[in-house]
């Protein structure tokens, strides 16, 4: 992806089981690409005989039909093509370095390229070098043929789109017979039955929704990745205990055990977070990646419009990317109590017995109103009158010792 996620082609763009079908523009990094004529990588056709409004092109003369040679750098990588030229008479500067461009700003006002772009992009990508030379050969009706006379068929016919001229019938090539035969034959296919195909588009991608919130020991999704790419990553830091998973909770590849990215190999369109039973409370930020290979027939001209050279044309894959992000959260899973699962406890307090006494009426003084408090109100009376008595008594024993 790094971790990985492969996502399956899908008729609207929505990943699942199904193949989706790519339909168009100049992929984002053109303007990175650095090309120049490399004359190195040439390789040889032959000279055609060509026609103009019913006219010998040129007198007559045989017209070079080649494969040019460009170096290519891009991406930080250096590479080598070879394309066909979309614009006579113009000449081949070799130190004229060249820059991509879309296919509706060919700089040359005279050319039929414009609006026969996706004619010749069909021509690019059934014949040679996008397919070998046996291979095309066959498929366009000159088995046998020699890669010399297919490179031969496939530029006259590019230029019969991008500037009106036709393929002498009656004298096709410089070459014998049995060549001009073969490129005839090609060169008929490649005009006559030509549909024409249209540029691909930029890969698209979409993760809905853009956030979600969920429960710790849950699964919490589906985050539906849509895209027109073949093959996406999924990149995040991941805490202990979070993974990303498909609907059913089975855990997706990750690049290495113990690494905290996630990176998957899976063919789902819905991706789910998996948040383990007492993992903290949290979020991940995570990204999803996605890149395909688009075949464009790429049209590259001079970079310094001011600098005149050949605008040349070639069938080669443009890598294009790209992503999108979404959030997940996790809040603590906090389970409620049901009423079955509650218990209930029963304290007992004791309390010691509170005697009372409900005192006696007092001889002679009524009904005494007085609310009880636990204790006789005589029984401080029966004491005091103990001692008055025991006083009087003592009283009277002295008396009769004196007396005595």
């Amino acid at each position: 992806m790094a971790p990985r996620l492969t996502l399956k082609r899908v008729g609207a763009a929505v990943l699942g089981a199904s193949l989706f079908a790519l339909t168009a523009a100049l992929p984002a990094a053109a303007d990175a690409v650095e090309v120049k004529p490399f004359p190195g990588a040439d390789e040889p056709g032959m000279g055609v005989h060509l026609k103009k409004d019913g006219k010998d092109y040129q007198n007559g003369k045989p017209v070079n039909a080649e494969l040019i040679g460009l170096k290519i750098t891009e991406g930080g990588e250096k590479d080598t093509a070879t394309a066909y030229c979309v614009e006579l008479p113009t000449r081949l500067e070799d130190n004229t370095p060249l820059e991509e461009v879309p296919w509706g700003e060919h700089p040359n006002p005279e050319t039929k390229f414009k609006e026969n772009a996706a004619k010749v992009n069909w021509i690019l990508h059934h014949s040679y070098p996008k397919l070998d030379v046996a291979t095309a050969a066959k498929e366009l009706g000159a088995e046998g043929a020699k890669r010399s006379s297919v490179i031969a068929a496939t530029q006259a016919a590019i230029w019969h789109f991008t500037d009106g001229v036709d393929l002498n019938a009656a004298d096709a090539t410089a070459e014998d017979p049995t060549v001009d035969a073969h490129v005839l034959a090609m060169y008929k296919k490649l005009t006559e039955n030509n549909p024409g195909l249209d540029q691909e588009p930029n890969p698209t991608l979409k993760i809905d929704p853009k956030e979600l919130e969920g429960k710790a020991g849950s699964l919490i999704g589906p985050f539906v990745i849509s895209t027109t790419a073949t093959t996406g990553t999924i990149e995040a830091n991941l805490p202990t205990g979070v993974t990303f998973t498909d609907k059913d909770g089975k855990e997706l590849d990750v690049a290495a055990k113990g690494d905290l990215s996630a990176a998957s190999q899976v063919n789902i369109a819905e991706v789910y977070v998996k948040v383990d039973e007492g993992v903290a409370p949290g979020e991940v930020e995570f990204t999803v990646r996605a890149t395909a290979e688009l075949q464009h027939g790429r049209l590259f001209v001079a970079k310094d419009r001011n600098q005149k050279t050949q605008s040349l044309v070639i069938a080669k894959p443009t890598p294009a990317s790209v992503k999108d992000t979404a959030k997940v959260k996790w809040n603590e899973n906090v389970v409620p109590t049901s009423p079955s699962e509650t218990t209930t406890t029963t304290t007992t307090t004791t309390t010691a017995p509170t005697t009372t006494t409900t005192p006696a009426p007092v001889a002679g003084g009524g009904e005494d109103d007085l609310a009880s408090t636990g204790a006789s109100i005589f029984v401080p009376l029966l004491i005091g009158l103990g001692l008055l008595g025991a006083g009087a008594a003592a009283l009277i024993i002295v008396r009769r010792k004196k007396a005595a």
